[in-house]
Protein backbone atom coordinates (compact mmCIF):
# COMPACT_ATOMS: atom_id res chain seq x y z
CA UNK A 1 0.00 0.00 0.00
CA UNK A 2 2.83 2.34 0.90
CA UNK A 3 4.58 1.57 -2.37
CA UNK A 4 1.38 2.31 -4.28
CA UNK A 5 1.06 5.65 -2.52
CA UNK A 6 4.70 6.44 -3.22
CA UNK A 7 4.15 5.66 -6.89
CA UNK A 8 1.04 7.84 -7.03
CA UNK A 9 2.80 10.64 -5.23
CA UNK A 10 5.70 10.45 -7.67
CA UNK A 11 3.32 10.68 -10.63
CA UNK A 12 1.52 13.58 -9.00
CA UNK A 13 4.83 15.36 -8.42
CA UNK A 14 5.91 14.81 -12.04
CA UNK A 15 2.57 16.08 -13.34
CA UNK A 16 2.82 19.10 -11.06
CA UNK A 17 6.29 19.90 -12.41
CA UNK A 18 5.06 19.58 -15.99
CA UNK A 19 2.12 21.90 -15.30
CA UNK A 20 4.43 24.43 -13.63
CA UNK A 21 6.96 24.16 -16.48
CA UNK A 22 4.22 24.72 -19.07
CA UNK A 23 3.03 27.71 -17.05
CA UNK A 24 6.59 29.04 -17.05
CA UNK A 25 6.69 28.53 -20.81
CA UNK A 26 3.44 30.48 -21.09
CA UNK A 27 4.77 33.30 -18.93
CA UNK A 28 8.01 33.28 -20.93
CA UNK A 29 5.92 34.00 -24.01
CA UNK A 30 6.93 33.27 -27.58
CA UNK A 31 8.76 36.53 -28.30
CA UNK A 32 12.26 34.98 -28.39
CA UNK A 33 10.99 32.25 -30.74
CA UNK A 34 9.37 34.84 -33.01
CA UNK A 35 12.49 37.03 -32.92
CA UNK A 36 14.66 34.13 -34.07
CA UNK A 37 12.06 33.04 -36.61
CA UNK A 38 11.68 36.41 -38.30
CA UNK A 39 15.41 37.20 -38.13
CA UNK A 40 16.45 33.80 -39.48
CA UNK A 41 13.91 34.01 -42.30
CA UNK A 42 15.07 37.47 -43.31
CA UNK A 43 18.75 36.49 -43.19
CA UNK A 44 18.16 33.29 -45.20
CA UNK A 45 16.36 35.24 -47.94
CA UNK A 46 19.04 37.96 -47.86
CA UNK A 47 21.71 35.28 -48.20
CA UNK A 48 19.94 33.86 -51.26
CA UNK A 49 19.70 37.30 -52.88
CA UNK A 50 23.34 38.15 -52.10
CA UNK A 51 24.51 34.84 -53.60
CA UNK A 52 23.06 35.96 -56.92
CA UNK A 53 24.09 39.61 -56.78
CA UNK A 54 27.58 39.84 -55.22
CA UNK A 55 30.70 39.49 -57.36
CA UNK A 56 32.11 37.15 -54.72
CA UNK A 57 29.24 34.81 -53.65
CA UNK A 58 31.27 33.50 -50.70
CA UNK A 59 30.83 36.87 -48.99
CA UNK A 60 27.06 36.33 -48.98
CA UNK A 61 27.29 33.88 -46.07
CA UNK A 62 28.78 36.55 -43.80
CA UNK A 63 25.23 37.85 -43.32
CA UNK A 64 24.64 34.98 -40.87
CA UNK A 65 26.88 36.73 -38.34
CA UNK A 66 23.82 38.89 -37.67
CA UNK A 67 22.27 35.92 -35.87
CA UNK A 68 24.75 36.29 -33.00
CA UNK A 69 23.28 39.58 -31.66
CA UNK A 70 19.81 38.16 -32.35
CA UNK A 71 20.64 35.10 -30.26
CA UNK A 72 21.96 37.25 -27.43
CA UNK A 73 18.82 39.40 -27.54
CA UNK A 74 16.61 36.29 -27.43
CA UNK A 75 18.59 34.91 -24.48
CA UNK A 76 18.21 38.20 -22.58
CA UNK A 77 14.48 38.28 -23.33
CA UNK A 78 14.04 34.81 -21.86
CA UNK A 79 16.13 35.70 -18.80
CA UNK A 80 14.23 38.91 -18.04
CA UNK A 81 10.80 37.31 -18.33
CA UNK A 82 11.70 34.23 -16.26
CA UNK A 83 13.98 35.66 -13.59
CA UNK A 84 11.08 35.95 -11.14
CA UNK A 85 9.73 32.45 -11.85
CA UNK A 86 10.41 29.36 -9.78
CA UNK A 87 12.28 27.04 -12.13
CA UNK A 88 11.53 23.32 -12.06
CA UNK A 89 13.83 20.45 -13.00
CA UNK A 90 11.96 20.31 -16.30
CA UNK A 91 12.81 23.94 -17.07
CA UNK A 92 16.47 23.15 -16.37
CA UNK A 93 16.34 20.11 -18.66
CA UNK A 94 14.90 22.16 -21.53
CA UNK A 95 17.50 24.89 -20.99
CA UNK A 96 20.21 22.22 -21.08
CA UNK A 97 18.80 20.78 -24.30
CA UNK A 98 18.96 24.14 -26.08
CA UNK A 99 22.41 24.92 -24.68
CA UNK A 100 23.55 21.54 -26.02
CA UNK A 101 21.98 22.44 -29.38
CA UNK A 102 23.95 25.70 -29.54
CA UNK A 103 27.19 23.92 -28.61
CA UNK A 104 26.57 21.19 -31.21
CA UNK A 105 25.87 23.82 -33.85
CA UNK A 106 29.09 25.71 -33.07
CA UNK A 107 31.15 22.49 -33.12
CA UNK A 108 29.49 21.44 -36.37
CA UNK A 109 30.35 24.75 -38.04
CA UNK A 110 33.92 24.53 -36.75
CA UNK A 111 34.32 21.02 -38.20
CA UNK A 112 32.67 21.90 -41.53
CA UNK A 113 34.73 25.02 -42.16
CA UNK A 114 37.95 23.35 -40.99
CA UNK A 115 37.37 20.58 -43.55
CA UNK A 116 36.58 23.16 -46.25
CA UNK A 117 39.75 25.08 -45.42
CA UNK A 118 42.01 22.00 -45.34
CA UNK A 119 40.50 20.13 -48.29
CA UNK A 120 39.68 23.22 -50.36
CA UNK A 121 36.39 21.56 -51.24
CA UNK A 122 33.28 23.71 -50.59
CA UNK A 123 30.91 20.93 -51.68
CA UNK A 124 30.62 19.75 -48.08
CA UNK A 125 28.79 23.00 -47.31
CA UNK A 126 25.82 21.31 -48.99
CA UNK A 127 25.23 19.58 -45.63
CA UNK A 128 25.02 22.73 -43.48
CA UNK A 129 21.35 23.63 -43.95
CA UNK A 130 19.88 20.10 -43.67
CA UNK A 131 22.01 19.22 -40.61
CA UNK A 132 21.06 22.45 -38.83
CA UNK A 133 17.40 21.74 -39.64
CA UNK A 134 17.71 18.22 -38.20
CA UNK A 135 19.26 19.58 -34.99
CA UNK A 136 16.57 22.25 -34.57
CA UNK A 137 13.91 19.60 -35.13
CA UNK A 138 15.51 17.39 -32.49
CA UNK A 139 15.56 20.16 -29.88
CA UNK A 140 11.96 21.11 -30.72
CA UNK A 141 10.87 17.48 -30.41
CA UNK A 142 12.43 17.08 -26.97
CA UNK A 143 10.76 20.33 -25.87
CA UNK A 144 7.42 19.07 -27.26
CA UNK A 145 7.72 15.77 -25.34
CA UNK A 146 8.59 17.49 -22.07
CA UNK A 147 5.98 20.26 -22.32
CA UNK A 148 3.43 17.97 -24.02
CA UNK A 149 2.87 20.71 -26.57
CA UNK A 150 1.35 19.69 -29.93
CA UNK A 151 2.54 22.87 -31.66
CA UNK A 152 6.17 22.00 -30.92
CA UNK A 153 5.67 18.46 -32.29
CA UNK A 154 4.42 20.10 -35.48
CA UNK A 155 7.41 22.46 -35.50
CA UNK A 156 9.85 19.56 -35.14
CA UNK A 157 8.22 17.74 -38.05
CA UNK A 158 8.46 20.84 -40.24
CA UNK A 159 12.24 21.10 -39.75
CA UNK A 160 12.78 17.39 -40.37
CA UNK A 161 10.74 17.50 -43.58
CA UNK A 162 12.67 20.62 -44.59
CA UNK A 163 15.97 18.79 -44.00
CA UNK A 164 14.86 15.96 -46.29
CA UNK A 165 13.67 18.44 -48.92
CA UNK A 166 17.10 20.14 -48.89
CA UNK A 167 18.71 16.96 -50.23
CA UNK A 168 16.89 17.48 -53.55
CA UNK A 169 18.01 21.07 -54.15
CA UNK A 170 21.15 23.15 -54.68
CA UNK A 171 22.70 24.96 -51.72
CA UNK A 172 21.21 28.33 -52.68
CA UNK A 173 17.66 26.97 -52.86
CA UNK A 174 18.22 25.21 -49.54
CA UNK A 175 18.24 28.69 -48.01
CA UNK A 176 14.70 29.28 -49.26
CA UNK A 177 13.60 25.91 -47.89
CA UNK A 178 15.13 26.86 -44.54
CA UNK A 179 13.28 30.19 -44.65
CA UNK A 180 9.98 28.37 -45.25
CA UNK A 181 10.82 25.95 -42.41
CA UNK A 182 11.37 28.91 -40.07
CA UNK A 183 8.04 30.43 -41.08
CA UNK A 184 6.14 27.16 -40.60
CA UNK A 185 8.16 25.86 -37.65
CA UNK A 186 8.89 29.04 -35.66
CA UNK A 187 6.75 31.98 -36.72
CA UNK A 188 3.35 30.29 -37.17
CA UNK A 189 3.60 28.14 -33.98
CA UNK A 190 4.92 31.20 -32.11
CA UNK A 191 1.92 33.33 -33.08
CA UNK A 192 -0.45 30.43 -32.40
CA UNK A 193 0.95 29.88 -28.89
CA UNK A 194 0.86 33.63 -28.26
CA UNK A 195 -2.84 33.52 -29.17
CA UNK A 196 -3.37 30.68 -26.68
CA UNK A 197 -1.53 32.70 -24.03
CA UNK A 198 -3.81 35.72 -24.54
CA UNK A 199 -6.91 33.52 -24.32
CA UNK A 200 -5.66 31.95 -21.09
CA UNK A 201 -5.01 35.39 -19.59
CA UNK A 202 -8.49 36.69 -20.40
Amino acid sequence: MDKKMDHEQSLALINEMIVRARNNLRKGSMRPMLLCGYSGTGIAVANFVLLHTLNDPNLAYLVWWLMFPVGIAAFLMVGRRREALVKTHIDKIISTVWIAFIICMCVFFAVIYTVVFKKHDPRILFLVTPVISVMIGGAQYISACVYRCKSLYYAAGVFWIGAIACSFFRQDFQLLIFAVSLILGYIIPGHYLNGQIKKADV
